[in-house]
């Protein structure tokens, strides 16, 4: 992972996002420039933050490590009183390492005659009484930034911390600093186990990554029994100084970016998180571009993307709007507005914040459709040749996905996968096949992302969540426990009928919509993929002859038909039949309980049901007669198609329903729950 990590800052474009070796983007900014003359320095109040100012930095606590050219004013400049008033007993010591430094850098072999010349008037400034006669003086506190700059020269106009030779030398004293040392105090030198090249190692890594809270260590050695065999914890951890602190780098430039950071499970109580636990689980991914190839002439990015963007979008905005390498962490879940501020663990995406009634509500866009992208990811897939030949980067390219939990000691690594991405797309869109299907009126859905169905299952299981994803990235089959869940979760929501609350029955009805999807991803991979691709079961299949799919279907037939006849009886439809509470018991024994419900719904509702309803089940229990009747009892995957039978068969219904049907629908959804007698 760590040689992952450090191939990934050679990317042209991404290296733009890493501060230089040695260096760290600090929260504080540099607050005073020293501009230097050859007669005299003055203070010059800045505020120098962002990536363009990143600072030496050696990760330091309680000890004194003095920064080259830019540092704390109780080191730069001795100054020892702070904002607050406290005085730092050490700042005098503090300032003395720092021209210690300055000292050693005049004989440094990585600078020029210039810089010697720069860092001796550097050296004048601050040991002499310029500065203090300087006006602003007394503003300037212990803990504040402080650079360099001298006026006059080659290096006029310059920020003396910002020299590549300045870096140079700073990359060796860090090394030198934290590098592991024999008896005799010389370095260690070895092979490092990510560049291969012959360098002093080191024995940690100055530069802590983060997750979710404070920074920590990515790699380190704290205890006896994780020290790979050596009986000390003094030793190193194979790698030089450069790729130590590059994987760090690239980690926290990953970890800052939401469209390559994912939180897969959140461990919390209430709205409290808990921050420092195993149980939390973020996920880092990125695309390691390979050797371009030629597009196709003939492909059309917004053709393969479908209509989502609208008859007067442009091929460019199109393709420039769509992020490939973010939506392949869309499988896992789409990227959180602001983790920080996520009430639930399964925030997609939080709408904006406005007051009602306000100019701003009228105009704020509505929050983009959780599974918008992965639908246009699936279209793109889906096309035969044209999506890879349109991705210029395939040819040797890696998709690595690495799965953290934040620790006290260290930062513990849960999953890696290293993939190669032309091998790895077949498995995406599978996946994305496996998880589309008609909604509850038969319309053409959406893919769902692993979140989600975990979110429908009602499971925070980790385990399960990091199977899915090797599923979905490496196509391993999903685990049993899978279907057995979704099955269990369906029949309960299923039984339970109809909420009274619009909320609950809102959130039901997309936990239904999801737990389908997930009984068809359970039996899309049971079957293989290659049987169905990509209509496999997405809608109703009436050709399919299963004895199980087939109940599933007939039972929706049965509960439409009480439904028609509870409405042109009572003028009204029902939030829960009867035939609807039988799903548990038809679903697992369905020769136990069908012949009663057919024979009920042949006397009583079928009748004045109608010629559809009619004609559907006439066909559907001559099917299963032929097919040997009904089955005694299904097993979980029987469970699943029956299922998915009843789903596709209800969406079906109301895809023909007329407006007076879904008037009456609207109605019942809308009034408390009634004498179904």
């Amino acid at each position: 992972m760590l040689d992952a990590l450090v191939k990934h800052a050679r990317d042209e474009e991404f290296s733009k996002s890493l501060p230089p070796t040695g260096f760290y983007n600090y929260s504080q900014p540099i607050r005073w420039v020293v501009q230097i003359s050859e007669s005299g320095a003055r203070l010059e109040e800045a505020d120098l933050s962002g990536l363009l100012f990143a600072r030496p930095y050696t990760g330091r606590t309680s000890g004194i490590d003095p920064h080259p050219l830019a540092d704390e004013a109780c080191y730069a400049l001795g100054v020892s009183v702070d904002d607050k008033g406290k005085v730092d007993d050490r700042a005098a010591e503090k300032h003395t390492k720092f021209l210690t430094l300055l000292d050693k850098m005049e004989d440094a072999p990585q600078l020029d005659a210039d810089i010697r010349q720069a860092i001796a008037q550097v050296k004048k400034a601050v040991a002499g009484e310029w500065l203090a006669d300087d006006a602003r003086w007394a503003e300037v506190k212990s803990k504040d930034w402080v650079a360099f700059q001298v006026q006059s020269g080659p290096l006029a106009g310059k920020k003396l911390f910002q020299l590549p030779a300045v870096q140079a030398f700073w990359v060796a004293e860090a090394q030198e600093r934290i590098a592991v040392r024999d008896d005799k105090k010389e370095m260690i030198t070895g092979e490092c186990a990510v560049c291969g090249e012959v360098k002093p190692l080191i024995s940690r890594i100055p530069v802590g990554v983060k997750l979710i809270s404070k920074p920590g260590p990515l790699h380190s050695l704290n205890s006896n029994a994780f020290v790979s065999g050596r009986t000390d914890t003094g030793g190193h951890n194979n790698l030089c100084y450069e790729c130590a602190d590059t994987a760090s780098r690239v980690f926290n430039a990953l970890a800052s970016d939401k469209q390559h950071r994912r939180i897969i499970v959140m461990d919390k109580v209430g709205k409290q998180v808990k921050l420092d636990t195993l149980r939390n689980q973020v996920a880092l991914f990125w695309v390691e571009k390979g050797r371009p190839l030629h597009s196709a002439e003939d492909f059309s990015f917004q053709g393969a993307l479908g209509s989502s963007y609208g008859e007067g979008a442009t091929e460019t905005k199109a393709s420039e709007s769509f992020d490939f390498e973010s939506a392949l962490g869309d499988l896992m879940r789409p990227p959180v507005a602001d983790d920080s501020d996520s009430d639930s663990d399964n925030d997609e995406q939080p709408k904006p914040k406005v007051k009602k009634g306000t100019k701003a509500a009228a105009s704020a866009p509505a929050p983009p459709k959780p599974e918008a992208r992965l639908s246009q990811l699936s279209s793109l897939l889906n096309i035969q040749n044209a999506a890879g030949q349109h991705l210029t980067f395939l040819d040797g390219s890696k998709f690595a996905l690495a799965i953290f939990s934040p620790n006290v000691g260290r930062t513990a690594l849960r999953e890696w996968l290293y993939l190669d991405l032309g091998r790895m797309l077949p498995h995406v869109r599978a996946y994305l096949n496996a998880t589309t299907i008609n909604d509850a009126w038969g319309k053409p859905g959406d893919p769902h992302h692993i979140n989600a169905l975990m979110e429908a299952l009602g499971s925070k299981n980790a385990n399960l969540t990091r199977d899915l994803i090797r599923t979905a990235y490496e196509g391993v089959k999903p685990p049993l426990e899978m279907l057995a869940q979704a099955v269990q979760r369906f029949r309960t929501l299923t039984v339970k009928g109809a909420q009274d609350r619009k909320k609950d029955e809102w959130e039901r009805q997309r936990h239904l919509k999801t737990l389908a999807a997930a009984l068809k991803f359970s039996l899309y991979y049971a079957k293989t993929a290659a049987e169905g691709g990509a209509k496999f079961m997405t809608g109703l299949e009436r050709l399919e002859s299963d004895p199980a799919y087939l109940c599933g279907r007939l039972l929706a037939v049965l509960e439409e038909a009480q439904q028609v006849y509870s409405y042109r009886q009572n003028r009204k439809r029902l939030k829960t039949t009867g035939v609807q509470r039988s799903f548990g018991a038809a679903s697992a024994s369905p020769a136990g309980i069908f012949p009663k419900l057919v024979k009920l719904a042949t006397v009583a509702h079928l009748p004045k049901a109608g010629r559809y309803l009619n004609e559907e089940m006439e066909g559907l229990v001559r099917t299963l007669v032929e097919r040997g009747g009904y089955p005694m009892s299904l097993n979980v995957e029987g469970q699943g198609r029956f299922g998915l039978g009843y789903w596709h068969q209800r969406g079906d219904i109301r895809a023909n329903w007329t407006p007076e049907q879904k008037t009456a629908d609207e109605q019942a959804e809308n009034a408390p729950e009634g004498d179904e007698a």
